[in-house]
């Protein structure tokens, strides 16, 4: 082999697995001491990165930032297999001192991966505040990341197509809007174990907040997502405001959760969602459906409520519910289990448990099939509207009285 060669085999190495390529913020001047403003190398890197096909690396420390870094067709990493969702700081830290745009702007085929951004409020933020990771353009992928005490954690721009989007290994804490929204998605993204979770350091109830907000979004795919402690788990809305794009979710939750949360999994507007598995755990709905046009599927869930019906189905096209564990356990409450009230609905093959009565019918409900259900409750198991004129079956259902106790 001639020395050319050879020297163009390093050359190629060095451009497709980084090397001299990659440009560290350090040797740019960032001190990463958590009081200096580290910005201009940030910026600097980025520039020197695009210009080496490299990527920006950013070694452990505490970075303060006064501007959004964009990240355009480019990697911004921290150092690989840093311990995302612990209590530790084990990764490098970026501190937003800016509250007028995000901390990082993430265009088609930019990434984020091992970074941890955390925000100090002096006050309590009035208005509408900051997003940390915003994103605008196709194929950005966001991996391993922590994001503590932002206004909003990720969010797509509402604008631009972010097809391909790649979400991953995301712990976000106490987010006072939205963890993770995701609308204008053709086609196919992918989120997979993200947890937001709103445990402090500032208290507040349960009336504000979402954990994932999905508006137009095409075969989107959420596995092991979990929420607690929002007003809402997982809100899908065709017409979310700010956004431009509207439009439903089309895709498949599986294995994803909630507990402690006002709500679990809220459904406004033409939306077609397949749901497996999971547990949502919620003081009001565990599964709401609103609107028209929906289409529902959820199977082998647990569903639990406290202060409402576990599932309310307010409209829709189609809902079917099969295979689950519903269960409203709290005596207090004079609610049901299941409050069906319109659409097209089966319920087959679920455990039921209720302190009050089953399953109620309402008189606007199109149609609807109860088969092979299991019921237990204190009051009556299955209630049905004396004037409701849709077509209804209930057959094969095990009943069964449930003593009360204080």
């Amino acid at each position: 082999m001639s020395i050319r060669v050879v020297l163009a085999s390093v050359l190629l190495s060095g451009w497709l697995y980084g090397g001299a390529s990659d440009v560290n913020v350090r040797d740019l001047g960032a001190r990463g001491d958590g009081k200096t403003d580290d910005t201009a190398a940030f910026l600097q890197a980025v520039k020197k990165a695009h210009a080496s096909w490299g990527q920006v690396l950013v070694p452990k420390g505490t970075y303060c930032i006064s501007k959004p870094i964009e990240l355009n067709n480019l990697v911004l990493r921290g150092p690989e297999g840093a311990a995302w969702p612990a209590d530790v700081t084990a990764m490098p830290t970026i501190v937003p001192v800016h509250r007028d745009g995000p901390a990082f702007h993430v265009l088609a085929g930019g990434a984020l991966r091992g970074i941890g951004i955390s925000y100090h409020w002096e006050s309590k933020p009035e208005g509408e505040g900051p997003t940390a990771v915003l994103i605008s353009g196709i194929g950005a992928y966001i991996s391993n990341v922590r994001i503590r005490y932002p206004w909003n954690g990720i969010m797509t721009d509402g604008k631009a197509n972010v097809g391909r989007l790649n979400i991953e290994n995301v712990f976000i804490v106490s987010p006072r809007n939205v963890g993770v929204r995701v609308t204008g998605t053709w086609d196919v993204p992918r989120l997979n174990n993200i947890e937001v979770w709103n445990a402090g350091p500032v208290k507040r109830g349960l009336e504000k907040g979402i954990g994932f907000l999905l508006g137009k979004n095409d075969l989107i795919r959420m596995t092991d997502c979990f929420v607690f402690g929002m007003h809402a788990g997982f809100q899908f809305e065709d017409k979310i405001e700010g956004c431009d794009i509207e439009g439903g979710t089309w895709g498949v939750l599986n294995g994803c959760s909630t507990d402690y949360c006002g709500q679990s999994v809220v459904v406004k507007g033409v939306h077609t969602l397949s749901i497996s598995g999971g547990s949502f755990w919620t003081h009001q709905e565990s599964l709401l459906v609103e609107g028209e046009g929906s289409r529902v599927r959820v199977s082998s869930a647990e569903l639990k409520s406290n202060g409402a019906p576990c599932v309310l189905i307010r409209g829709g096209d189609h809902t079917v519910i099969t295979g689950c564990t519903i269960s409203r356990p709290m005596k207090a409450f004079h609610v049901p289990a299941v409050r069906l009230e319109a659409g097209n609905i089966i319920l087959n093959g679920n455990r039921i448990v209720s302190r009050q009565n089953g399953v109620e019918l309402a008189a606007s409900v199109e149609s609807a099939v109860l088969t092979g259900n299991m019921i237990s409750c204190s009051g009556t198991a299955i209630v049905r509207a004396e004037k409701a004129s849709g077509d209804i079956l209930i057959e094969n259902n095990l009943c069964r009285h449930l003593e009360t106790k204080e």
